[in-house]
């Protein structure tokens, strides 16, 4: 059984805030390319509160959710939720904006519930869309018009609220996104199948599980995974099994006898000996480099 433990021993939301000397009682963070010249943020970490970024230029940096990986190029739009383990695999130097929020941003409207219906800050939604020129216009205008009012506490949830809704809009109607075509029967499985290992790998590590919810075939499934992801899925279980136990060795100060109950493991030899063989490197090494 997953055991109940404080994971905020390193929350990037307040880490950000504070290195920018921003009010950690303010729901709200701005971020550009110049917020992360320093971070040194190298690492899988969990995330706490909800982003929403626009990338203006680069010709791609790799941005990794559970073990999904995204290709973030100019004109894409990524969103990430609480709960995410995400790290960026190269130096994300591009031009961009990037809002970062806490549900308590909308305390004052008509309350926060709306965020729980917006499917591409969870598991198994669409976290990286390539946006038109149009949609991009878009979304520039009113990050503008946040990073001039974000001293207007009244004006701040207006905005964001306004880039939340634009961004389902252009969610709901991909044929409209540039590249982004229409959900296949193979991706709806795949969204299906992350949302599923996000909420079961603790206890279910193994393919049968998934198929069986999923209603077909092992073999089936990895071919569709293979297909949509690039990976099967016995190696998609374990490598976002290993970004949890990254995130968990960084970002926190548990003991790996902790993690290793954590992650579902029946002893912490048999997660050292995964571990090691997934990542050439032992726990304790991990979290000393």
């Amino acid at each position: 059984m997953q055991k109940k433990f404080n994971l905020k021993s390193f929350n990037l939301y307040e880490f950000l805030k504070h290195q920018n000397s921003h009010s950690l009682q303010v729901p709200f963070f701005l971020a550009d390319r110049h917020t992360y010249k320093n971070a040194h943020v190298n690492f899988p970490f969990r995330t706490f509160a909800y982003g929403l970024g626009v990338t203006y230029s680069g010709g791609g940096d790799v941005f990794r959710i559970g073990s999904t990986d995204y290709l973030v190029t100019a004109g894409c739009l990524t969103t990430v939720g609480p709960g995410m383990v995400c790290q960026w695999t190269g130096n994300y130097t591009a031009e961009h904006d990037t809002v970062y929020f806490t549900e308590a941003l909308f305390e004052g409207m008509q309350g926060n519930a709306f965020l729980q219906s917006l499917s591409f800050f969870f598991h198994g939604g669409k976290h990286v869309i390539a946006l038109t020129d149009d949609q991009l216009a878009k979304i520039a205008s009113l990050f503008n018009l946040l990073k001039e009012l974000k001293g207007d506490k009244d004006a701040v949830p207006g905005i964001v609220h306004s880039l939340l809704m634009l961004t389902q809009s252009f969610h709901a109607d991909p044929d409209a996104a540039a590249g982004n075509g229409k959900i296949s029967n193979g991706g709806k499985i795949a969204r299906v199948f992350r949302r599923l290992v996000a909420e079961h790998f603790p206890e279910h590590k193994e393919v049968a599980f998934y198929a069986m919810a999923l209603n077909i075939t092992p073999k089936y499934l990895s071919e569709v995974l293979q297909a949509e992801l690039g990976k099967p899925a016995k190696t998609f279980i374990d490598e976002y099994v290993m970004m949890e136990a990254k995130s968990l060795l960084r970002q926190t100060n548990f003991s790996v006898q902790e993690i290793c109950y954590w992650l579902g493991f029946e002893d912490a030899s048999h997660f050292t000996k995964s571990f090691k063989k997934l990542t050439n490197t032992t726990p304790t090494e991990y979290r000393k480099g």
